[in-house]
């Protein structure tokens, strides 16, 4: 389970932002299954596209936030629960929008390590912002 909000520089929960033109060709290659489209300056890839696509979801993760002229995504620990020997790590990431002053912060479940529990937090960073982006893009007629 991902927990994910949008708030603003006031921290203060944003209903309806618009975030404009976000590019996040290949953000993963868990998240989509569709065909390449392009929607209002935002390319969706293909399945094989995705499969070729190596890295994790950290690195495209910063990509995405260079190609879109944001600040770098910020990972932290924002939680280690249970004995030295099964410690659990919660990670969240936060991605500043200096546009649109907003922020993103998606939190990941807990892992043993933390590598995994910040892979997890850019997983549900990468999903928020191609889930959001589908939501606002004007359908195209064909």
């Amino acid at each position: 389970n991902l927990g994910m909000k949008l708030v603003d520089s006031g921290k203060k929960i944003v209903k309806n932002p618009s975030l404009g033109n976000i590019d996040v060709e290949g953000a993963s290659s868990t998240l989509s299954n569709t065909e390449s489209q392009s929607c209002g300056g935002t390319t969706f890839p293909t399945q094989t596209e995705l499969g070729a696509r190596k890295g994790t979801a950290r690195s495209n993760l910063y990509e995405i936030c260079a190609a879109n002229h944001w600040k770098p995504p910020i990972f932290e620990c924002c939680k280690e629960e249970g004995p030295s020997h099964k410690r659990m790590f919660t990670f969240k990431v936060i991605i500043e929008i200096e546009a649109s002053r907003n922020i993103i912060e998606c939190y990941g479940a807990p892992h043993r390590r933390k590598k995994e529990a910040a892979e997890h937090a850019a997983e549900g960073a990468l999903l928020y912002l191609k889930v959001y982006r589908a939501c606002f893009e004007k359908p195209t007629n064909k």
